[in-house]
């Protein structure tokens, strides 16, 4: 036996002794004689019509008695009581009790020159009573010497069962109710802290287990209060019978609770679901006492006690299966289920109404509540080892996974260098391919620009033509050239490409003035657009220059920059103006139209106010730094 073991069975028995404590039974029962008698009896006739008064009743013969701790069992229509009390003592005021509080129906008659009722029961609330607790109570009197008998008519759905006290009106009697109230109040305060420790438990595991018991742990509190007319004191009295839903709920969360602790689904997993729908059952038990307490609360009753019987059934064979905890329940289980059987005895009238019998089951609930709580507290810790143990693995299986990833972002970092080494090489070789094959067409260019040179020199009349045809293979030229001096091989820094492309047309006329405005940021095109662009600078500053030959002081302005995704190109000169209409023929206009097709979404206009003006904007489709 481990160690929480031993401290659980040191609680339970300490518990038990604590309890026994608790009793003592001070009530005074003044006899015929003046003596203190528990076991005088009690006549009784059962009126089944529920219509006879207590002028009729007091004419019928009582020949039939019954201890005064009486149990009749169920009793259709009304139960009468008789029996008479002598005082010997000089008290003259008693209170005469039930010592239950169930009862629809509890009053007193008693002869004193004419028949005096006083009527009390459960639904009459407890601040207009006479005698202010939970149980059916009268305040009556009886003179020194005197002997007084007494009716009390009874009638309600629960069996009839209970025990006549007669008491001085002194401390001895509230002694009494402070007694009873005490182990009520006691008990409902014990399941209360059991309902919040397990609701803050399932809060913080999340474990089905913990809920079940928080709902069998209320429900039984519930069922308590009930039972013990603590609800009298709430103004709920009337509500008594609904509040017998309780006794279903707390069986239903019982088994669910039974079903996890016991883990049947491991060990009779056949079983699991049938139980499982026992529970839903209960509930709908519960449900069905709200409409008609008869006879739904038989049947929650009698199916209380098979599926205790089950459950006790169930968790001895899984303790042979190899479940050693479950002994707990079993004790638990057992404890409870005994002290159920004397009460369902003494209700049906086969055993003496004692207090054993009458409140043993109310005590083995609390007792039960306590050994679950110890059991699942048990369970919380084994969750807390297995959670640990999980932890420790979780954490090696880290160290192992960390160990390997590590190896595998090595290996992975190898390789990547290898190919990224293999790709520089490849990257490296790309590019000298490109720039020797940039290298070899401006080559090209060049030549073919020898060669036209060459028969310009020859034929002298067509100079300006060979001259324009130079300038325009140059602009192409141009962009090879810029692309094997250059970093980068796919785009072109616009600025730089014109400048190159004015200078060029500067060496060619060297009689112009041709500027270019200063931009803060670089327009990047894409290498075809740079080729249109620089053929279309080349033709519309050729074009400036051709029509105005005799311009002395012939300046020519050209400024680029980029707004909101698209690039401006303005060139403007301060010559005379140029007569589009007679040269829309020429091949200048016409290279212009073709190239500026070929900018992305691209317009272009001429302006011959106070000179000649071109503009170009095209849509932008690289970033401008």
């Amino acid at each position: 036996m481990d160690k929480s073991e031993t401290y659980m069975i040191k609680y339970i028995f300490t518990f038990l002794f604590f309890i026994t404590t608790l009793f003592s039974d001070s009530n005074i029962m003044v006899g015929e004689n003046d003596a203190v008698d528990n076991d005088f009896k009690i006549s009784y006739i059962k009126d089944e019509t529920a219509l006879l008064n207590i002028e009729d009743i007091a004419t019928q013969d009582f020949s039939k008695t019954t201890p005064n701790n009486f149990t009749l069992g169920y009793t259709k229509g009304a139960l009468w009581l008789k029996f008479s009390v002598t005082n010997a003592s000089l008290e003259e005021r008693f209170i005469i009790s039930l010592n239950e509080s169930f009862y629809e129906v509890a009053n007193l008659y008693y002869f004193d020159k004419k028949w005096i009722k006083k009527s009390n029961g459960v639904f009459v609330p407890i601040q207009t009573r006479e005698v202010k607790e939970s149980k059916l109570s009268f305040e009556v009197p009886i003179a020194t010497g005197q002997t007084q008998t007494f009716y009390v008519q009874l009638q309600g759905k629960y069996s009839c069962f209970g025990k006549v006290t007669v008491e001085k009106k002194s401390f001895l009697h509230y002694n009494s109710i402070l007694s009873m109230n005490t182990i009520n109040i006691l008990l409902f305060g014990i399941l209360l802290m059991i309902v919040l420790f397990n609701l803050f438990l399932y809060l913080k595991l999340k474990e089905k287990i913990f809920l079940y018991y928080v709902g069998y742990s209320f429900f039984n509190l519930v069922y308590i209060v009930n039972m013990s007319g603590l609800l009298s004191y709430v103004g709920l009295g009337k509500y008594i019978y609904h509040f017998h839903l309780s006794a279903a709920f707390m069986i239903g969360f019982l088994v669910l609770f039974s079903l996890e602790y016991l883990k049947v689904k491991k060990y009779l997993k056949n079983y699991y679901k049938a139980l499982r729908l026992l529970s839903g059952i209960f509930f709908i038990l519960g449900i069905l006492v709200l409409f008609s307490y008869q006879p739904w609360n038989k049947v929650i009753n009698n199916l209380a006690g098979l599926t205790s019987i089950i459950l006790i059934l169930i968790s001895v064979i899984i303790y042979f299966k190899g479940y050693s905890k479950s002994k707990y329940y079993i004790l638990a289980m057992m404890t409870y289920f005994v002290f159920v059987v004397l009460f369902t005895f003494m209700v049906v009238g086969q055993f003496e109404y004692t207090f054993t019998t009458r409140y043993g089951f109310i005590i083995a609930s609390a007792i039960e509540a306590i050994i679950f709580s110890l059991m699942l507290a048990d369970r919380y810790n084994e969750m807390k080892d297995e959670t640990i143990a999980t932890q420790k693995v979780l954490i090696d299986i880290k160290n192992t996974t960390q160990d390997q990833l590590k190896k595998e972002v090595r290996n992975r970092t190898d390789d990547l260098t290898k190919t990224n080494k293999q790709l520089k090489l490849l990257i490296d070789e790309r590019e000298l391919l490109l720039r020797e094959v940039y290298h070899r067409v401006k080559n090209n260019f060049h030549v073919i620009i020898g060669m036209l040179w060459f028969e310009n020199t020859k034929v002298s009349s067509e100079a300006q033509k060979f001259t324009e045809l130079i300038n325009r293979i140059k602009s192409m030229s141009m962009i090879h050239e810029h692309l094997y001096n250059s970093s980068d091989l796919v785009n072109i820094n616009l600025k730089e490409y014109l400048e190159k492309i004015v200078r060029n047309l500067s060496a060619s006329y060297g009689d112009i003035n041709l500027q270019m405005s200063d931009m803060s940021n670089k327009v990047i095109v894409e290498f075809d657009h740079a080729i249109s662009i620089g053929i279309l600078v080349n033709e519309v500053l050729t074009n400036a220059v051709k029509h105005n030959q005799e311009h002395k002081n012939l300046s020519i302005k050209i400024a680029l920059y980029s707004e909101k995704n698209r690039t401006f190109l303005i060139i403007q000169d301060n010559g005379l103006e140029f007569k589009k209409a007679k040269n829309e023929d020429g091949l200048g206009l016409k290279l212009i139209d073709q190239f500026c097709k070929k900018l992305p979404n691209s317009n272009y206009t001429f302006d011959f106010n106070e000179g000649t003006k071109f503009k170009l904007n095209f849509e932008s489709t690289h970033a401008h730094i």
